[in-house]
């Protein structure tokens, strides 16, 4: 009963239509940033330069270390609440996981071993089931109704993906071993979330949740869409460190933790 109530109370103190608006400059900064490194990256002629490496890590590093900090302000701030504050931190460490996911990864890479698999895997896998709870809680509490197209839509895109990258990756290794799995599970998680990312973005847009949320979904989708593209260049071995999908990483990690600033002026 105290539960249920806490829950009621909470979404008393939410409005129906949240309208705080969007800082358009703000994306205009985040897209002249993203591309500005990009350019930058492309100055080396060389892709096997320590310092192009480098520098691509802290970015990858970065991107995701700021967003984890601005959730765990959102979390601490919020950290009372039946559904806020334990969500958001949820949402932090799986970006956290991220962050240090790069950076065991070029440890590994420095020191000549295997970096994949390996701990930095686990990291990164993390950041699925952890921002699942947070998309599942956040849209739960507020019981949207979800028509049939939608529920299709939400089910068929990970189906699909997954489906299209396991026909691919086995058509390409001919085994179903380690490393097989290891990218279906990859695939799987960012196909999951990236639907459940859209689902939000389809119901926050409505005014239900409001802008904050509506951004903080478009930031999810970005990078899952590029956890996914990863997976199918990976695949023909085509991806490099100067690759355009690290815009969609960059970008979708600089506009997560935007949507989690403004999440603090509005929840």
């Amino acid at each position: 009963m105290f539960r249920q109530k806490k829950l009621r109370d909470e979404r008393e103190i939410v409005p129906e239509k949240l309208e705080e608006k969007i800082n358009y400059k703000i994306f205009g900064l985040i897209f002249v940033a993203v591309i500005g490194f990009q350019l930058y990256l492309y100055t080396y002629k060389n892709l096997d330069d320590p310092q192009l490496e480098l520098n691509a890590t802290l970015a990858d590093f970065m991107t995701p270390l700021v967003a984890a900090i601005a959730g765990l302000f959102v979390a601490k701030r919020y950290w009372n609440s039946e559904v806020f504050g334990k969500s958001y931190l949820a949402l932090a460490l799986g970006m956290l996981m991220n962050a240090l996911a790069e950076i065991i990864y070029y440890i590994y890479e420095q020191q000549g071993q295997t970096p994949s698999p390996s701990i930095a895997d686990l990291a990164w896998l993390s950041f699925y089931p952890l921002t699942f709870y947070h998309l599942a809680r956040n849209i739960s509490f507020f019981k949207p109704k979800i028509g049939r197209p939608v529920k299709a839509l939400v089910i068929l895109i990970p189906i699909v993906i997954t489906g299209v990258y396991a026909f691919l990756e086995y058509g390409q290794e001919q085994a179903a071993d380690a490393v097989f799995f290891l990218g279906l599970a990859y695939i799987v998680g960012s196909s999951v979330i990236l639907s459940g990312a859209i689902l939000g973005a389809m119901i926050f847009r409505q005014g239900t949740l409001g802008t904050p949320w509506l951004i903080l979904a478009i930031g999810i989708v970005l990078t899952t869409a590029g956890d996914n593209w990863y997976s199918y260049l990976d695949v023909y071995d085509l991806y490099t460190i100067v690759h355009p999908l690290n815009l969609l990483w960059y970008g979708g990690y600089l506009v997560i933790a935007y949507a989690l600033y403004k999440h603090k002026k509005v929840i």
